[in-house]
């Protein structure tokens, strides 16, 4: 977990370190970043890129559970993995901090192994939720932009972190080049308020599905940042949609 980032947040300074330290020499990440609280978290997810929140519940200004609400009610930030650190380990407290949205938990005092143990179930569910493909997509057409060229496709199936197209080969397309995609969903599905817009991928993969009509599969992995805000939200209201149907999901890697 040497690339993760995590936000520690704690109003005591000596916890504040302590977890920074089982961090460094449990997981092997130097990227902690520290909030007294709520707050101060608030303000440093506004401006720093966060993985993983590991946060005291009860804290001066906004406590844990405040700050909870206000990561899943944001779009941006609602599957941020939230870890829990309490001295309150009553059951029905834990199972209303976990039906609130909290992904794990560990009560005070605790253990490096214990807090270790926590943080790789946590990022190892989060990673499982991004990775989860669907292929169910309602009648739909992808336009694919390359340069000039503008070539027609289909979505065969799509996640959080990329999608893979059915589309006639194509010279302009080619491997590890960056593309823009639209999606726009056949009106009798009802579907219109869900059309992406812009979608930038890099094409990691390209495969010959017919060689007779010259029909390929493309793999995609999203460009995440040069979505704007208007585009990451569709693309979850489109997954939370598809979430709600009968699953059609592939669990393999892009």
């Amino acid at each position: 977990m040497r690339n993760v980032q995590f936000l520690v947040v704690d109003d005591c300074l000596t916890v504040r370190n302590l977890v920074r330290n089982i961090i460094h020499t449990r997981l092997g990440s130097d990227k902690v970043i520290l909030a007294t609280n709520g707050v101060h978290a608030i303000q440093i997810l506004e401006s720093h890129p966060i993985d993983i929140i590991i946060s005291d519940w009860n804290m001066p200004e906004m406590n844990g559970e405040e700050l909870l609400y206000h990561v899943r009610n944001n779009h941006q930030l609602k599957d941020i993995p939230f870890i829990m650190m309490t001295s309150n380990g009553g059951r029905d407290f834990v199972i209303t901090a976990i039906q609130n949205g909290v992904s794990h938990f560990v009560v005070k005092p605790f253990k490096a192994e214990k807090l270790e143990a926590a943080v790789n179930k946590s990022w190892n569910s989060a990673s499982k939720r991004q990775s989860t493909r669907h292929s169910a997509l309602p009648p739909h057409k992808a336009l694919i932009y390359s340069g000039r060229t503008l070539i027609n496709g289909q979505i065969t199936n799509i996640s959080r972190t990329g999608m893979q197209l059915q589309a006639p080969y194509s010279e302009a397309l080619k491997l590890f080049q960056t593309t823009k995609f639209d999606v726009t969903f056949e009106h009798d599905t009802g579907l219109t308020l869900l059309n992406l817009a812009a979608l930038h991928g890099t094409i990691v993969r390209i495969e010959v599905n017919d060689e007779r009509v010259k029909d390929c599969l493309f793999g995609v992995r999203f460009d995440l940042e040069a979505f704007s805000e208007t585009t990451q939200v569709s693309v979850d209201a489109l997954l939370d949609f598809l979430d709600k149907q009968a699953p059609d999901e592939v669990n393999n890697d892009h």
